[in-house]
């Protein structure tokens, strides 16, 4: 009779270093195509390039600043990587949906050396942000129409949010065995973003804790004025991801020296990136704010062009060809001494809150005009109805609405002088439902229905005619006594009735 033995079934031996390591890239290629190939990801791929390459786009976007273009490349890799996020947690918990996790324990790959080439296999994608972020930026720097300087740090921000996103991702799927954990994420990372922490008026460590810097103002600032914190919060979000890749590679039984000390050292770059982003900008750079919002000539570059002395910051100064367009065209349309009048278009900012402020610049001196940081579409309105505002009126005080010829003449001169003028002017009317109204740089020209029911007539005369007898009666259409029934009699059309509606109206 034989006798029956049983041989015990042993555990294959660990791998050496070097095949350990071989595995584990090996492993990370084939997640990474996986990850790339997701049909979430590529579904968020496509809408986000869709976007981006979109013909068409507003006027003012032919004169990007770039200082702003860099900060603008964020949002989009947000929400990449949040799609991505989802991805790799759903890769990480396949075998659990599949119910294989059993097969994996004949396997010589450790679990945490598995964990490994999951975090690695999140590279690819975001090396996929980085080339979209250098190709917006790059697409945006080459118009003829951009001023600026963009930062590096703000432009890693995007890839390293992709990087972030997915590295919590793989740490999710290793603490909590739930496909639903990553969506809930993304909602709450989404809730952070944009409801909680999104408020400019936020505290700036709390604002800081956020994925994305959200600073958004009325107007640019030169690159000089910003003091954004975009280096800390590059560091902020990098520690964040190395600390999330730890604590994955801990959880799924990586417990070497090597790791404890990566996620210590993670741990102490987060805290001390999170409390430097939440500090005031330095004292230059206040004191920088101080001089450009209140003497902004100290720092200024001017270059005068007959009767016009054009004043600009000097990442701006590329803008002063558009700016010499806009005022010889006004002065073209004006008669008398306005055709030559001395005048000074300075460029002003209110940058004493930095890039969240939303306080419009300082009223510039008697002789000066304002330009704005922004350009193209309504701006070129605008700083038209500035200009002509400097010639006929002298000053940019806000006193009400201007309820005589003047009114009429500036809006008239800031429409004729500008491309699509009359489209703008109703597109700006629209947008503020506010008809009758053009938002200079500064403060407001407003018209009441009066004035701007003169002005419509006029702009159904041919402007030959109506230009004519512009420069003939220049003097007393822009005198303050001027009245609008007068002005309608010199212009050649009816003057309209004014209504208890007109009355009401405070008047320049």
């Amino acid at each position: 009779m034989t006798a029956l033995t049983r041989t015990p079934v042993t555990a294959p031996a660990p791998p050496s270093a070097r095949g350990g390591l071989r595995a584990e890239f090996a492993l990370a290629r084939v997640e990474a195509r996986r990850l790339l190939l997701h049909p979430l990801v590529l579904v968020s791929l496509a809408g986000y390039l869709a976007l981006l390459l979109w013909p068409g786009g507003e006027p003012e976007d032919a004169y990007p600043v770039l200082q702003d273009i860099d900060r603008e490349t964020q949002f989009g890799q947000l929400l990449l990587g949040l799609a991505v996020m989802i991805a790799a947690n759903l890769g990480v918990l396949r075998s659990h949906r599949r119910g294989t996790d059993g097969a994996f324990a004949v396997l010589v790959v450790q679990p945490w050396r598995r964990t490994c080439a999951h975090v690695l296999s999140v590279l690819p994608t975001a090396l996929v942000g980085a080339l979209i972020v250098a190709g917006q930026f790059t697409a945006e720097a080459l118009k003829p129409g951009a001023v600026g300087h963009g930062s590096v740090f703000e432009l890693v921000t995007g890839p390293l949010l992709i990087l972030l996103l997915a590295v919590l991702g793989v740490l999710l799927g290793r603490l909590i065995r739930s496909s639903f954990v990553a969506p809930l994420a993304a909602v709450a990372v989404i809730a952070l973003a944009f409801v909680f922490v999104a408020d400019s008026g936020s505290p700036a460590w709390l604002r800081g804790l956020a994925p994305v810097l959200f600073d958004e103002g009325s107007r640019p600032l030169p690159s000089a004025l910003l003091g954004r914190p975009a280096g800390w919060h590059a560091l902020y979000l990098l520690a964040l991801a190395v600390l999330a890749a730890a604590g994955a590679v801990r959880a799924s039984g990586g417990r070497s020296r090597a790791v404890r000390a990566t996620a210590l050292t993670a741990l102490a770059a987060v805290v001390a990136a999170a409390v430097l982003q939440g500090t005031a900008p330095s004292d230059t750079v206040r004191e920088a704010r101080e001089v450009a919002t209140r003497h902004p000539a100290e720092v200024q570059e001017c270059e005068r062009r007959g009767p016009t002395t054009y004043c600009a910051f000097p990442e701006f100064t590329p803008w002063i060809d558009e700016w010499a367009r806009v005022t010889d065209r006004v002065r073209s349309l004006a008669g008398g001494p306005g055709t030559e009048q001395a005048l000074t278009v300075r460029q002003k900012v209110n940058a004493l809150d930095g890039p969240s402020g939303v306080q419009e610049p300082l009223p510039a001196a008697p002789g000066e005009v304002t330009a704005s940081t922004a350009w193209g579409g309504e701006r070129e309105l605008e700083f038209a109805a500035s200009v002509a505002r400097g010639l006929v009126v002298g000053h940019e005080r806000s006193e009400g609405a201007y309820c005589d010829a003047r009114g009429v003449l500036m809006v008239w001169l800031a429409i004729r002088a500008t491309r699509d003028g009359e489209a703008l002017f109703d597109k700006t009317g629209d947008g503020y439902n506010s008809p009758g109204v053009i938002w200079a740089p500064v403060t407001a020209i407003s018209l009441r229905d009066r004035e701007l029911a003169l002005l419509e007539r006029l702009l159904t005369r041919p402007q030959a005619d109506v230009g004519r007898a512009v420069r003939a009666h220049w003097a007393e259409l822009s005198a303050a006594g001027t009245t609008t029934d007068r002005a309608a009699a010199l212009l050649g059309v009816t003057a309209p009735a004014e209504t208890a509606a007109d009355r009401e109206w405070m008047c320049a």
